[in-house]
């Protein structure tokens, strides 16, 4: 064990590669990539050795932000809403929390190494046990000298997140329970976090591939294969004639209106707010923690969350557009350093 939290290995199996991925190696080597899944967490009601609690008895501000795209760093949360606002968080499936008790954090998972961007889970508001179940992909290479560190926070809106409790794991533990089918059980007595179940296992499946064929007048459509693991890299290519809304008689392509159109009708949040009218989209995520990238016609990213994958035309109200594009979606593990830096390479058309 590296510095504080405790770790133990719970007697629970699991499918190799966490439900998905090859997990094929040399015998007695290691996976190339590690796929570590967030199951059940855990806190204490209060902060360590007090009885004060992690908010006030008046529910902490959340900014809104139930549906959002994901900022810079933990903490900043764009909410999406606005026209059309519910073609991107229909495919959000949680329903709407209750605030049981407002003294009850709002926690988020995040994974980094060293000073590197973290990779993060959503947030689930007003509580003090959540099960997340959201993967991140990690290559082996990637894990420096000092480990991995997985910490959970409070995340109130306006405020710099809180930390609850922190442990760290070295790529010699990650590798043994990613071989050994264990889950492990991770706690920090010095802090808040009780019991964090994280399941580990191993991938050597470099890639997956699908296509989807969305009616533009549906808006948004979800992509057909499973969801995202945060750390993983898309390249994503959009095609199609279509056209959007009722002014404008040409057809169009997944790089939109021809000097921007109508940009008012775009959805509000960026980067589709200042990209042209009708572009093809994509977005990734869950809840308020969602990273969204404009498709024209192509797009590369690193996603830092995990989640269901979203493909569409960059236009709020889509009822009475006509046409349909097609997307081809390529969805890559990263290298040690696309993953380190948490960015890939723009693709050739951009």
């Amino acid at each position: 064990m590296l510095a504080r939290g405790v770790v133990t290995a719970a007697l629970v199996l699991f499918a190799a590669g966490c439900g998905g991925g090859g997990a094929e190696w040399p015998e007695g080597g290691e996976p190339p990539w590690l796929v570590l899944r967030v199951d059940a967490v855990n806190v204490s009601p209060y902060h360590a050795r007090t009885s004060i609690p992690w908010d006030g008895a008046v529910p902490q501000p959340t900014d809104g932000a139930e549906c959002g795209l994901l900022g810079v760093a933990i903490g900043f949360i764009h909410p999406i809403a606005g026209k059309g606002a519910q073609y991107l968080c229909q495919l959000d499936g949680r329903p709407r929390q209750q605030e049981h008790d407002p003294s009850a954090p709002d926690l988020v998972v995040a994974i980094a190494a060293g000073t590197a961007a973290p990779y993060q889970t959503y947030t689930a508001r007003d509580t003090f046990y959540h099960v997340f179940r959201s993967e991140f992909i990690i290559p082996t290479d990637a894990i420096p000298a000092d480990g991995l560190s997985l910490t959970v926070v409070d995340r109130d809106g306006g405020s710099q997140p809180e930390v609850i409790g922190a442990v760290r794991l070295d790529r010699a533990q990650l590798v043994d329970a990613a071989l050994s089918s264990a889950m492990l059980v991770l706690s920090d007595g010095n802090g808040g976090l009780q019991r964090l179940e994280l399941v580990v296992g191993g991938s050597a499946l470099p890639s997956e591939e699908t296509g989807a064929t969305m009616n533009t007048r549906n808006g948004t459509a979800a992509a057909p294969m499973r969801p995202i693991r945060a750390g993983e890299v898309l390249e994503v290519s959009a095609a199609g004639r279509y056209k959007v809304g009722s002014f404008y008689d040409s057809w169009l392509d997944p790089r939109g209106y021809p000097g921007g159109g109508p940009k008012g009708y775009n959805f509000e949040n960026e980067p589709f707010r200042s990209a042209p009218h009708g572009s093809g989209l994509v977005m990734v995520g869950k809840g308020d923690a969602k990273i969204g990238m404009i498709v024209a016609p192509c797009a590369r990213f690193m996603s830092r969350v995990a989640g269901p994958l979203v493909l569409g035309i960059n236009d709020s109200e889509p009822e009475n557009n006509e046409g349909s594009a097609q997307f081809a979606v390529r969805v890559r593990a990263p290298s040690a350093a696309e993953w380190l830096g948490a960015r890939a390479e723009p693709c050739a058309g951009r």
